[in-house]
């Protein structure tokens, strides 16, 4: 997948998956409000753009931010994502239910861990080319 800033472009079948964990997470979320009924749910962290295609939205923390891997998994040191970044790698997600409190909200985010490089537009290297 291409990751350009924080979205990247996902397939059917693995939003289906993630649509089917969304479900489960948002019960749990709900589960801890005082009144399910009257919470209001954010829309998925993803939204169909074209056919098959999904286009999904990454968040990280920003004191922690994904690990970034060649492809030997060899960590490339003062890598970082910024919203400028274009890079073709494998992603490395889970998706995480919230619960605003205060907003009586309740949704989910997919989490950035981290993703290894297969094509770094930044640089135009290609490490299949080495």
């Amino acid at each position: 997948m291409t990751l350009t800033g924080n979205s990247a472009i996902l397939p059917k079948e693995l939003v289906q998956r993630l649509e089917d964990d969304r479900t489960d997470e948002l019960q749990h979320q709900l589960a801890k409000a005082g009144n399910p009924d009257s919470c209001k749910i954010n829309p998925a962290p993803w939204h169909s753009i074209e056919g098959n295609r999904y286009q999904a939205v990454f968040s990280w923390n920003e004191e922690k931010t994904p690990e970034i891997v060649d492809q030997n998994y060899k960590t490339l040191k003062n890598q970082k994502l910024s919203m400028d970044s274009e890079i073709t790698a494998k992603l490395i997600f889970v998706q995480t239910g919230y619960w605003i409190k205060d907003e009586e909200t309740v949704g989910t985010r997919l989490n950035l861990k981290g993703l290894q490089v297969i094509h770094d537009d930044r640089t135009n290297n290609d490490p299949r080319k080495g």
